[in-house]
């Protein structure tokens, strides 16, 4: 496996959000390609005003800087009027990062 420096910011976020690390985990499963945020909400069960505020921000209740688009794991595509969403590089870089992390420490659990 590859070494990635993981900003610790970004494990806090990801950690702290079980919405984010769905958004995450199913952005990975189709990465390289991108989606519509009501596909996503649809997919990770959840409201689509709370998963664009895990992927962009939404007022008091998502912070903008805690967001996935902010941290640089996600990517907002825009096409024809219409936005897209997809993992980063260095996003798939984290989720497999993140793959190896739960599965060594599922073991102590």
């Amino acid at each position: 496996m590859n070494t990635v420096i993981v900003d610790p910011q970004v494990l806090r976020s990801i950690h702290r959000s079980e919405l984010r690390k769905k958004i995450l985990m199913y952005l990975s499963e189709i990465y390289p390609s991108a989606t519509y945020l009501s596909e996503i909400a649809r997919v990770v069960g959840s409201d689509p005003s709370n998963v664009r505020g895990a992927l962009v921000g939404l007022g008091n209740r998502y912070n903008g800087e805690s967001s996935l688009v902010y941290l640089g794991l996600v990517e907002e595509v825009s096409n024809n009027g219409f936005k897209y969403y997809r993992l980063t590089n260095y996003g798939k870089k984290v989720v497999d990062y993140l793959k190896e992390y739960y599965r060594y420490y599922r073991r102590f659990m």
